[in-house]
């Protein structure tokens, strides 16, 4: 299997399920996920992450976002892609995610 099908079925499982964390021990035989040509390096939230990654999902208004933490990804699916919708990704992606993170600290 090479890097393009591994990354895509992490993609296809994150699909799924909204969001996967992966733990860097299970997928460092998978390769940098630059290397695989599905992801570009991108901005996201600061959350602690080494990088983050972003694929856009043709067709559709989806896009793949992938969070590299020094242990573990993260990868998710945005609702709008900021490449084609960056208003749309602010208000429905990025701001909710900042009230949920507001509300944890809070706890």
């Amino acid at each position: 299997m090479d890097y393009a099908d591994s990354w895509n079925t992490l993609v296809g499982l994150a699909l799924i399920s909204g969001a996967i964390r992966i733990s860097k021990k299970y997928v460092s035989n998978i390769g940098d996920p630059v290397e695989s040509g599905l992801f570009l390096r991108s901005i996201g939230m600061q959350r602690g992450q080494k990088a983050d990654f972003r694929a856009s999902i043709e067709g559709s208004s989806l896009a793949v976002h992938l969070v590299e933490f020094t242990a573990e990804y993260e990868l998710h699916i945005d609702r709008f892609d900021p490449s084609k919708n960056l208003l749309s990704h602010i208000v429905f992606d990025y701001l909710p995610s900042m009230r949920g993170r507001r509300i944890m600290r809070q706890r």
